[in-house]
């Protein structure tokens, strides 16, 4: 009988170079993938499944923190993203490093196409919370994609009931990231009076968050719902108007107290003498910032105290009317400030060049020896006791000028009467070393080294009429400080007012 000889068998070290030979390979087809998703490129796609079949069923498992579907929804490859769904619809649910599904990617992202493409493979991928607890909605809704918001409510409703580790609400979102038409998008296709009036785990709706971040269209949509509790209090025991009431008085807040107050909100409580609470807007928005609230920490309202009446404050359109007035005022009174510190600069620096007197022209000499250099000012020759003078008050009105100039364009708050005051102080100085500067130099131009007595007579009109013009200004600053410092009394005695001025200065 012929013998039967055995397959001839590989050695140990064969094998693990064919091995390392093919896990070689399969590393270099991986990395192909991810360029071909960071390109969109299907074609590439397609070769490499010719290649190996079985590429897309490891693309779970390699190093890289994202699979080729996290890659594309990112950055929005939409034929790259269907031809990937074609070839395997469960990369749909696959979560990269942060828990994020691909349509975590492609909602924040704003890809409609693709997120619709997603929720037709796999619908519960809307449900999907990240490491932070976040759903697709809730991405969508903080970065206000409203294509994204209506596909994600028109898939899965039950997606807005979703809340976040503090008990926010898919609403919340929408307030504290001041998303207008977001929220009016959620709120039209939810329609749950529940989910409008849902507290956060502070007992806040989001009627007080956009109170207490006073933003005015979102509480006049707000009040315009029928289904919006105005009645309903936080943990705190505080209603929306409660929080409003505290605030420092300002447009904004003025408006706010008046929607309010038609829309027949009530005060639940009355606030003690001092208050803490802290509402956070993000700052990323138009027109909003990081908020502190003067709020204090007051302990919950016992279920046995009914909250007070309703006791709505009179018309505040007279109010609104007077500080409006107060603030066109004030402009005005800055306009005009500027103008004349700008004209007094001017006059002062030309002053400074050209002296009264004007400046010698050539080297004068006397004995061989140079007495005045051209250049010079004549009047510092002539009036060597009154130019030093002239030369301080002209300097001191110059610098003057510059700093009301330099405070009017620094950016300070118009509407503070404390510092229009300081405003008009600084051009009160100006305007009397102005003065000053003109006598001295009116001196200096009618002596002329001679002194008759017509001129002398002149020379004493000129600084007659200048003191009496300094002692005006001074008798008007005079009063003006009397005002300032009985303003900064009543203050003092009041604390609670006192710390109102200093945070709107603020």
């Amino acid at each position: 009988m012929p013998s039967i000889t055995s397959p001839r068998r590989r050695s140990p070290s064969a094998q693990l170079h064919q091995q390392a030979s093919l896990a070689s390979e399969r590393t270099r087809r991986e990395k192909r993938l991810y360029e071909a998703s960071l390109g969109g490129c299907v074609e590439s796609l397609a070769q490499l499944l010719q290649e190996d079949r079985l590429i897309l069923a490891r693309a779970s498992v390699t190093c890289f923190d994202e699979t080729p579907l996290h890659v594309a929804c990112m950055l929005g490859h939409l034929p790259f993203a269907k031809a990937l769904l074609a070839h395997k619809r469960d990369l749909a649910m696959e979560l990269d490093s942060q828990g994020r599904t691909p349509l975590h990617l492609a909602s924040a992202n704003g890809y409609g196409e693709i997120a619709r493409e997603l929720l037709q493979s796999d619908p519960l991928a809307c449900l999907v919370h990240d490491e932070d607890g976040r759903t697709p909605l809730h991405l969508a809704t903080m970065k206000g994609q409203i294509n994204i918001v209506i596909e994600l409510v028109k898939v899965r409703p039950e997606a807005a009931e979703h809340r976040l580790s503090l008990g926010q609400t898919t609403l919340h979102l929408g307030v504290r990231h001041n998303r207008l038409e977001t929220l009016k998008v959620l709120v039209e296709m939810v329609r749950d009076g529940d989910l409008v009036n849902a507290q956060d785990d502070e007992g806040n709706t989001i009627l007080h968050l956009a109170v207490a971040n006073k933003q005015t269209e979102i509480v006049k949509y707000l009040l315009q719902r029928s289904e919006v509790d105005v009645n309903t209090v936080n943990r705190n025991g505080f209603s929306a108007l409660d929080i409003v009431e505290h605030f420092p008085n300002d447009f904004k807040v003025i408006e706010l107290r008046e929607l309010l107050v038609h829309a027949r909100a009530p005060r639940a409580i009355r606030f003690p003498a001092s208050t803490t609470h802290q509402a956070v807007v993000d700052k990323t928005n138009e027109e909003n910032s990081t908020i502190t609230v003067d709020l204090a920490f007051v302990a919950p309202l016992s279920t046995d105290t009914p909250p007070a009446e309703v006791a709505p404050p009179p018309s505040l359109v007279g109010e609104i009317r007077k500080q409006e007035e107060d603030k066109h005022k004030i402009e005005k009174r800055h306009d005009s400030l500027m103008i004349a510190a700008t004209v007094i600069a001017a006059m002062a620096y030309q002053a400074g060049l050209n002296p009264p007197g004007g400046v010698w022209d050539d080297d004068k000499e006397v004995n061989g020896t140079i007495v005045y250099y051209a250049g010079t000012s004549i009047m510092a020759a002539n009036y060597p006791d009154r130019y030093p003078k002239f030369w301080k008050y002209n300097t001191v009105s110059f610098l003057a000028s510059l700093s009301t100039i330099f405070l009017l364009m620094s950016g300070l708050p118009k509407g503070k009467k404390v510092l229009t005051w300081i405003l008009m102080a600084t051009m009160w100085v100006t305007i009397t070393f102005m003065a000053l500067t003109y006598l001295e130099s009116m001196v200096a131009i009618l002596y002329a080294g001679q002194y008759p007595e017509d001129v002398m007579q002149i020379a004493r009109v000129v600084r007659t009429s200048t003191y009496v013009w300094i002692s005006i200004v001074a008798i008007v600053f005079l009063v003006h400080t009397i005002r300032f410092l009985a303003f900064v009394l009543r203050n003092v005695k009041n604390p609670r007012k006192l710390k109102k001025q200093i945070s709107g200065c603020r």
